[in-house]
């Protein structure tokens, strides 16, 4: 009959504790409980190295050994996620910036950025989307939008004024700009047209119509009087009035032509016999 030492029993028993301490294996269980190491390191069947886990990062990679994915910690204690195309370029980035703010950004397969979702440096969120140069197509601000031509200039605003209301303009390719459609300073709805040296060449306002020469001179006036008679003017390029026609202060139609310095030399009233 063989004999057992009690010296290796209990030799076994305390070894197999020390095992179960180290391993941190709960009492009466099979499970890990906690487990710590510095890298973690994950290989396919061939040795290929599919993924890492380390130094306050995660990165994966294909099976021809491009990254994927990265998580992890940057420079300034943010965190941020990278993720990759098949040929190892960037493809998104998620994570925070610089001032402490979140933001999305894409690129193309060309490593050109197409868009970005975010906060801006006046701490409000915003929307870019850019061409496939990288150039700037469109933005989306706090309360405003902005649209580019290929050429980085700006061809539409559309958003609020510094008054509080809402308004749209367009540009030509020279960013110069070309309409206004919108809320003015005396809080009614406007409409101007530019000419090409950005001048105003028409204006249509609340109850009235305004047209202008390339001098900035009003040629003709549409609309309402200040007794709420309905007249037309028309000036000369000085702006010297020529013809009235319209209702006159005591509500009765009248017809003036006038010479070049604005004088009268034909009026006519529309009155009964």
């Amino acid at each position: 009959m063989k004999v057992i030492d009690p010296k290796s029993t209990i030799i076994g028993i305390l070894v197999t504790l020390l095992v179960f301490s180290t391993l941190g294996l709960r009492p009466k269980t099979d499970e890990l409980g906690h487990l710590v190491v510095r890298s973690l390191t994950i290989e396919d069947d061939r040795g290929v190295i599919m993924g890492y886990l380390g130094n306050g990062y995660m990165q994966t990679y294909n099976q021809q050994g491009e990254p994927t994915l990265f998580i992890g910690t940057g420079k300034d204690g943010g965190g941020y996620m990278r993720a990759y195309n098949g040929n190892g370029d960037e493809s998104a980035y998620v994570g925070t910036g610089r001032m402490g703010g979140g933001y999305i950004r894409t690129y193309n397969n060309s490593q050109k950025e197409t868009s970005y979702l975010g906060t801006g440096s006046d701490h409000a969120g915003q929307l870019r989307i850019y061409n496939k140069e990288g150039e700037t197509s469109s933005y989306l601000g706090e309360g405003y939008y902005q649209a580019y031509n290929q050429f980085g200039e700006r061809t539409l605003f559309l958003g609020t004024g510094t008054s509080g209301g809402g308004y749209l303009r367009t540009y030509n390719f020279d960013g110069q700009e070309t309409v206004y459609l919108g809320t003015g300073a005396d809080s009614t709805g406007q409409l101007r047209v530019y000419d090409a040296a950005g001048e105003t060449g028409s204006f249509l306002g609340s109850g009235y119509f305004r047209t202008y020469n390339q001098f900035g001179k009003m040629t003709t006036y549409l609309g309402n009087g200040r007794d709420g008679g309905g007249y037309l003017r028309t000036n000369n390029k000085f702006e010297t009035e020529t013809v009235f026609l319209g209702t006159n202060n005591s509500n009765e139609g009248l017809i003036n032509l006038n010479d070049k310095f604005g004088q009268s030399f034909w009026i006519r009233l529309n009155k009964g016999d």
